[in-house]
């Protein structure tokens, strides 16, 4: 299951255009008046890979899988949602559901574009924000996107980037004998027993030893085969911590 990320913020200040970016297509309304997302439109967001693509090129599987975290546009929170205006019981029980939250914060003006409050403030939009959450006790990761322009929305890939990095997630790779390449996110500090049970539960109770090399070491020998002929294929066992970047292969016994 995909780790979730709430799109959070004031109604109007560029929450369901940033998921649209996101999902690179039109699934969210964006008109201008408070509430026009009701329910969380969700979304999963392929995570930028440069090095799956070039273990894919090197492979030339029949599938390849990226790695992926899911986004949800929850509707605007507004001055005291924690006592429910706004729909907001609702909305805040939708941000009690997600992993961690983006929070929008508009700085752009535009006449076209009402503000709920009146006028474009980022800072006092975004201690709303903060002491709604505070005061209904949602504590959450948090990243913040400023909406300044529509030329940020062409950098959604940095905001995705950040947003795994901050989830303390690293990717591992598994290539299933050339058939499909796949990414996988895991927890930072992860076990290679943690890694299996992502790869498949059976794979807990019959982990024997994994075989693992670090992806750029494995493009520069061209091959599996190759790298372990080499030596250069490590043998480790469950409690072995997964670093970032490594491509393993899972034994497991009948």
């Amino acid at each position: 299951m995909n780790l979730s990320i709430g799109i959070v913020g004031l109604p109007n200040v560029g929450k369901s255009t940033l998921f649209n970016a996101l999902m690179k297509r039109k699934l969210a309304q964006t008109a201008n008046y408070p509430f026009t997302t009701v329910k969380p439109n969700t979304g999963v967001v392929v995570v930028p890979d440069k090095r799956l693509e070039k273990l894919s090129e090197l492979i030339k599987p029949e599938k390849v899988t990226p790695a992926a975290v899911t986004f949800a546009d929850i509707a605007g929170l507004v001055k005291n949602a924690h006592k429910g205006e706004g729909l907001g019981n609702e909305f805040l029980g939708y941000i009690r559901n997600v992993d961690a939250i983006v929070h929008v914060v508009r700085e752009f003006e535009n006449v076209d574009v009402a503000h709920v409050m009146g006028s474009v403030d980022s800072k006092r939009d975004r201690e709303i924000i903060n002491l709604e959450l505070e005061l209904s006790g949602i504590r959450k990761l948090t990243i913040e996107w400023i909406n300044k322009d529509k030329e940020q929305f062409e950098k959604v890939e940095e905001l995705i980037r950040q947003t795994y990095i901050a989830l303390d997630l690293i990717t591992f790779y598994t290539i299933k004998g050339g058939k499909e390449v796949r990414a996988w996110s895991l927890k930072k500090g992860s076990t290679a027993f943690n890694a299996a049970e992502k790869v498949h539960t059976d794979f807990v109770k019959k982990f024997i030893k994994a075989e693992v090399i670090q992806v750029d070491e494995l493009l520069v020998h061209g091959s599996w085969k190759k790298a372990k002929e080499l030596g250069k294929v490590r043998i480790e066992g469950r409690d072995y911590i997964v670093k970032d970047g490594d491509v393993i292969e899972f034994k497991i016994g009948a």
